[in-house]
């Protein structure tokens, strides 16, 4: 129960801050200092005069919010998007105003845009933060804290952006900046233009929904390619079948009929134009194929070691992508998933998209990622297992690839507690990867 009413408390402070920021101008601040100042110091009107500066900043006020009352801006706003952003980058967009007036706008119109800022709930704090030996709320989780993780639920912070003079009937473009802070789906909820009064002391906000979203890719970094020992592998159906679409072989070419051969091989066009049985061949296919497996049972562990291991496969995923090879995704998220890209097969920016929205495992479920790994081993030529444990469970599945004599690669995510001679039972070709410096670990590959 107290603990709820904090949350709305942070919740109602952090609404009005917000409402004094975007209504007032820097002089409307400094202005309210004074007011405040002056109110508190001028109680007792015989001993000083400090109220007579009270009710002049008073009326100031008051004449700057009559004054607003008969502002007026119409305008329409395209904002062009780009198709990804990614995590720690800084995003520039366009954004294409026009204003509905034949008179001259005001000089200090500002734009402001927003993203879309929902209230973390009770529950979903207590979830992120599990990892600590105390609930969140015996340890004071501090005002700045709730503001750190709002920041973060929302994706980024968009600073309001100045518009230059114009003339009314003027189209203009500006170019607005931010940098975002997480991965996944961000949702722009509309944006405001704000008109200051004669004084600039108080602006109205004219506001006009405008619903998109951003894709935003998880942070990349640069890692060498894996020069693991990997033999092509016969592949039942070909490229067609390797996204488990179709059974059909590569074809090669056309022949003459044979005792034997199946009917529905035969080429009807060809037969139609040379009256005489002509048949398709195909060939069985052999290609490399590297499976990526991504641990996303965090446990007790801090949100960004899982965020790492996400980024650290998007890297192995980027490195693979000059080679002539099929690449599977598979992970665990309520049930075993395996996604494959490579050789005209999918592309792969859609696994970054993948990639960018798989979410953390709230149930070791590591068995069921390991009997799909198992059926699934037959077909691959190598394996790169992103991890976030090193128990005997995933011991336990290493073991079973390397007596398939199955090459695999391992990168371990730890927290900078672990000494890599210390570790028992490692495959060839194991990394640790501290998820706190991650492009200095990768670097060293």
């Amino acid at each position: 129960m107290l603990e709820r009413l904090i949350l709305r408390q942070y919740q109602r402070v952090y609404q009005f801050d917000r409402w004094i920021r975007e209504h007032f101008t820097v002089t409307g601040h400094l202005f309210i200092i004074l007011l405040f100042g002056s109110g508190v110091f001028g109680v007792d009107t015989k001993a000083t005069t400090t109220y007579q500066l009270f009710v002049f900043l008073l009326f100031i006020f008051i004449f700057s919010f009559l004054w607003n009352l008969f502002n007026r801006c119409k305008f329409t706003v395209i904002r062009q998007l780009p198709h990804y952003a990614t995590v720690g980058e800084p995003l520039v967009y366009s954004i294409n105003l026009s204003f509905h007036s034949k008179n001259k706008q005001h000089d200090n119109l500002v734009f402001i845009d927003q993203l879309s800022e929902p209230f973390p709930r009770y529950s979903e704090l207590t979830e992120y933060y599990q990892c600590r030996h105390k609930p969140w709320y015996k340890q004071g989780i501090s005002f700045q804290q709730w503001r750190k993780y709002l920041a973060y639920r929302r994706g980024g912070y968009i600073v309001e952006k100045l518009i230059p003079s114009h003339s009314g009937n003027q189209a203009i473009e500006i170019k607005v900046n931010f940098t975002p802070l997480r991965r996944g789906k961000l949702i722009f909820s509309g944006c405001y233009i704000a008109k200051p009064d004669l004084l600039s002391l108080v602006r109205r906000l004219f506001f006009q929904s405008k619903k998109q979203t951003l894709l935003v890719l998880p942070k990349r970094y640069d890692l060498a390619p894996l020069l693991l020992a990997g033999k092509r592998k016969y592949q039942q159906g070909g490229i067609f079948l390797a996204n488990s679409v179709g059974e059909t072989t590569e074809f090669i070419s056309l022949r003459d009929y044979r005792q034997g051969d199946a009917l529905n091989n035969i080429h009807w066009k060809s037969y139609a134009r040379h009256g005489k049985l002509i048949v398709k061949e195909y060939q069985d296919e052999y290609f490399v194929r590297r499976a990526l497996l991504l641990d996303t049972f965090v446990g007790q562990f801090e949100s960004e070691r899982f965020e790492a291991a996400v980024s650290v496969a998007a890297s192995i995923a980027m490195s693979e992508r000059q080679n002539d090879a099929l690449l599977d995704l598979m992970f665990v998220d309520q049930q075993a998933y395996r996604f494959t890209s490579g050789r005209g097969v999918d592309h792969m920016p859609h696994l970054q998209e993948i990639l960018a929205s798989v979410q953390q495992s709230r149930k070791d479920e590591f068995m069921q990622l390991q009997q799909s790994v198992m059926s699934h081993a037959g077909l691959c030529s190598s394996f790169v297992c992103v991890l976030l444990h090193w128990d005997e469970q995933r011991q336990q599945l290493i073991k079973q690839l390397t007596a398939l004599e199955i090459p695999v690669a391992v990168f371990f995510i730890h927290g900078g507690d672990f000494k890599e001679e210390e570790i028992k039972h490692k495959p060839e070709h194991f990394y640790l990867v501290d998820y706190r410096r991650i492009a200095e670990d990768l670097a060293q590959i």
